[in-house]
């Protein structure tokens, strides 16, 4: 019995700092924050962003990070909702929707949405980091 409240017990603490990294991730674009951006991934860890090559690594990861726009200079939102976490032996996968929200002309309106298809893997400091996060692109606003 104790053995496996531990085991759903853990399973909940898994989920809950998977959920944590998604969040982070969109945090840490939108405001900035280039080492908790950074910590969200394993050190070979991949993006995949539509239309680019992958980005592999903290290096080439940091000169994504830096060439994308931040506030206060550009605000934006990147929202993710709904994630299906599915916990495995080696790691965890992640369906999730997102959408981005850019002002245009004054006015807030959605840029693009799609969903990110994620593989990561808990750490020995109890974080769970991305293996590879994907962003797979929907429908994008015309003329971007």
């Amino acid at each position: 019995m104790v053995a496996e409240l531990e085991t759903r017990l853990r399973r909940l603490e898994d989920e809950r700092e998977i959920i944590r990294t998604l969040h982070a991730y969109g945090h840490a674009l939108d405001y900035g924050y280039e080492d908790r951006f950074l910590d969200c991934f394993l050190p070979d860890g991949i993006l995949i962003w539509p239309s680019v090559e992958p980005i592999v690594g903290h290096q080439e990861l940091r000169s994504a990070f830096r060439a994308h726009t931040h506030a206060p200079q550009v605000y934006h939102k990147h929202f993710m909702v709904e994630p299906i976490i599915l916990l495995e032996e080696s790691g965890a996968t992640v369906d999730s929707l997102f959408a981005r929200i850019d002002c245009y002309d004054g006015n807030p309106e959605i840029r693009s949405f799609g969903r990110y298809r994620d593989r990561l893997q808990r750490c020995g400091d109890g974080r769970w980091r991305f293996k590879e996060r994907k962003a797979e692109l929907e429908a994008r606003r015309a003329n971007i």
